[in-house]
């Protein structure tokens, strides 16, 4: 017996008077109807229904469970209903990962214009630079760059990163403006610590020619945007994706250097559990980032 089908069998035939309106109603057979109404009474080992010829009462207990079964199935139907809202409309907390230095420049800037479009939904963003769990951790999306390497995760690419050599102008005129990659061995040059082989860039010219340059350096740290800094106050050479340093470019506070050369470009990706592409907050959030970049 399917209870619900039987359950709303019940409840139409008590709302419609008898089982041929009821029956009429929901599409069934006069004798499915009848059959439904049976098995729900046999199931219960009590008499919800009296029948005659001529008319349909309701015992006291069925109209007591008549009561019941019409909250419960009220309830169900709303709650299928908030279910069907959630679906519709993007709303509730978005859990969102992003490494420290992303987060505070890109990330942080567009997030009240985010907002302003979704005032239905509230932004969790935590800003850290190792790779979180994202199911264990309850996050709806992480952005991350380069090769990816859980194949369980959904990905949607939202941009190309390239990294440049840059320094303040005060430093190259101290020390000289490198003009080939093999000048970098000369300088002072600041090393992103969490990078595969922080002593080791890799560059790439223009035409295509890869070359590799072992550097040295007095400063290592984790973060690009303290090593931007670095930069900014004339300690060396930085080796840095090109979205945190244009500013500093553009006012002339730090100078391109090696501008044949640069970083092989790094694909930038939004990630996120399968289970959770269905979600309108999390789909709302991704046509936001892809919408960001492509501006």
């Amino acid at each position: 017996m399917d209870r619900m089908a039987a359950l709303t069998v019940f409840r139409r035939v008590v709302e419609l008077g008898g089982f041929a309106a009821a029956a009429r109603d929901l599409g069934y057979s006069n004798a499915a109807v009848s059959k439904m109404v049976k098995e729900l009474e046999a199931d219960l080992g009590a008499q919800l229904l009296v029948r005659t010829t001529r008319k349909l009462h309701v015992t006291d207990i069925g109209r007591d469970y008549f009561g019941r079964v019409c909250d419960h199935l009220d309830g169900l139907s709303e709650a299928d209903d908030v279910v069907r809202m959630h679906m519709a409309t993007p709303r509730g907390r978005l859990r969102v990962s992003a490494p420290m230095s992303f987060g505070l420049t890109a990330l942080s800037r567009a997030l009240p214009a985010f907002a302003a479009q979704y005032p239905d939904i509230s932004v969790d963003l935590v800003m850290n630079d190792s790779v979180v769990d994202l199911v264990e951790e309850g996050f709806d999306l992480a952005i991350r760059g380069g090769q990816l390497t859980d194949s369980s995760l959904k990905a949607r690419k939202l941009t190309t990163i390239d990294r440049i050599v840059c320094a303040a102008v005060e430093y190259l005129e101290r020390r000289g403006t490198p003009t080939t990659p093999e000048d970098l061995r000369a300088h002072e040059c600041l090393i992103y610590s969490n990078a595969p082989s922080p002593e080791v860039w890799r560059l790439v010219s223009d035409d295509g020619v890869d070359c590799s340059v072992t550097v040295a350096s007095r400063y290592r740290v984790n973060n690009s945007l303290a090593l931007r800094d670095a930069a900014l106050e004339g300690l060396g050479l930085a080796f840095l994706p090109r979205i945190y340093v244009e500013e500093a470019i553009a006012s002339g506070a730090l100078q391109r250097t090696l501008t044949a050369w640069g970083g092989e470009p790094q694909a930038l990706f939004a990630v996120y559990p399968a289970h959770r592409q269905a979600s309108p907050k999390l789909r709302a959030f991704l046509d936001f980032l892809a919408g960001l970049f492509q501006q």
